[in-house]
């Protein structure tokens, strides 16, 4: 079964990751969407975000990363995707993401699965590592990024 975990990813983290690699168990093919979203104000640029969900999941022989420009229900209907993925961290995600799959229901046949991170990447999140890279404290984002990643963020934070 071909499955999506869409997020801007912006930059990816070991929270992400644990997600990934726990679908990559569940299911045949997990596309790792790299959101464009044109109303965000992205810190990395999509390229560099794409680059850095590859180096973070290329363990994950499953997951097959795509740079994508457009509404993610798009996605899915041309691409036989059965279902998406969604990371749950706390109650506030379950909001957000319950009203995400109301809205995956009204415009597509895909089910929502949750998952949850595993528990020592529970607190992680993207907005914590721009935080440090943004605060100049570029090396506190190392325990919440993959190290292959982590290494090549720090080139584009310069």
């Amino acid at each position: 079964m071909r499955v999506v975990y869409a997020g801007s990813f912006d930059p990816i983290t070991l929270g992400h990751i644990s997600v990934i690699e726990r679908a990559g168990t569940l299911f045949d093919e997990v596309h790792v969407l790299i959101a464009n979203n044109r109303s965000k104000k992205h810190y990395f640029d999509l390229a560099q975000r794409t680059g850095l969900a590859e180096l973070s999941t290329a363990h994950v022989t499953n997951a097959i990363v795509v740079p994508f420009e457009g509404i993610v229900a798009d996605y899915v209907n041309a691409n036989a995707v059965k279902a998406v993925i969604r990371g749950i961290r706390n109650s506030t995600d379950l909001e957000y993401e319950l009203q995400l799959e109301q809205y995956m229901r009204t415009t597509t046949t895909a089910d929502t699965v949750y998952l949850s991170p595993y528990l020592k990447d529970i607190q992680t999140s993207s907005s914590l590592v721009r935080m440090f890279i943004q605060s100049n404290k570029t090396e506190l984002a190392q325990t919440f990024m993959h190290p292959d990643a982590y290494a090549k963020m720090v080139t584009f934070a310069k």
